[in-house]
């Protein structure tokens, strides 16, 4: 199977020794074999996205199917980064495989005081970054200049933001760049809107080529795609990506996929 085939990639100090990782909100806030043992399998463990402080769920979230995927909408509800250090940090130094912690900004201070706190943590390697929705190039710039230290930045993109951020990304060269699932809005039951991520395989035509764009400019990328088969992966690496980022299959949901079974 794909996912038993050892792969070493690099850039400074950011390794994964297989090509493969789980997106962020995928998998809690660290690993746990008993709940889900192929856990193992994977180069590195993402966690769920932190915040500076407390985040309660959102009012309307919402997970809304549509043919080949669903919206999913949750506010990223966590207890803050201080809370999440407490109860994880062991759980991290002992994990079997290296910790990529999550951390969702709004400003460049936040992040200072974020990353500061995650430096010395055993087995912590790197730091991806949750943009807002709005980041120019600017901000951007201003974001990975100030939580720059011992940890490896990677700053997360969806595909309509890499036209409006590729120039700034190039010039920094960060460790590496998450592609992640784009944004979107469908109605719901009452008649409103809700926006949040795209998930399933029908985004996968949308995330390739994006994914093409980035490693062509140079970059390392790590990149969701809505997988479902050996095919999508391998297509995936073949255009460059560093690790391929597994979303919903991890739930085994739509079908009942999962990361044991996938196949081609």
């Amino acid at each position: 199977m794909w996912l038993d085939t050892p792969a070493v990639t690099s850039k400074r100090d950011l390794v994964l020794g297989v090509p493969v990782v789980n997106a962020s909100g995928t998998l809690g806030f660290a690993p746990d074999r008993r709940a889900v043992p192929a856990v193992d399998h994977l180069g590195a463990f993402i966690t769920n996205p932190i915040s500076l402080r407390s985040r309660l769920p959102a009012t309307n979230r919402a997970c809304i199917p549509f043919p080949g995927g669903f919206l999913l909408h949750t506010g990223h509800a966590n207890p803050g980064i201080h809370q999440v250090i407490r109860r994880c940090k062991r759980r991290w130094a002992a994990a079997d495989l290296p910790i990529i912690v999550h951390l969702l900004v709004d400003s460049s201070v936040g992040l200072a005081e974020m990353a500061y706190k995650l430096e010395g943590l055993e087995n912590v390697i790197a730091i991806e970054i949750g943009l807002p929705p709005d980041v120019g190039p600017v901000l951007l710039g201003e974001m990975l200049a100030v939580g720059a230290g011992e940890l490896p930045l990677i700053p997360c993109v969806s595909p309509e933001q890499v036209p409006v951020l590729l120039g700034a990304l190039k010039d920094i060269q960060p460790a590496a760049v998450h592609l992640v699932e784009p944004r979107g809005a469908l109605p719901d039951l009452q008649g409103g809107l809700v926006s949040g991520r795209l998930y399933g395989p029908a985004i996968f035509p949308v995330m390739l080529p994006a994914a093409q764009v980035l490693t062509q400019a140079g970059l390392r990328v790590i990149a969701n795609g809505g997988v479902r088969a050996r095919w999508q992966v391998e297509a995936l690496l073949d255009v460059g990506v560093l690790a391929v980022g597994l979303g919903s299959a991890l739930w085994g949901v739509e079908g009942g996929f999962s990361l044991l079974n996938l196949k081609k």
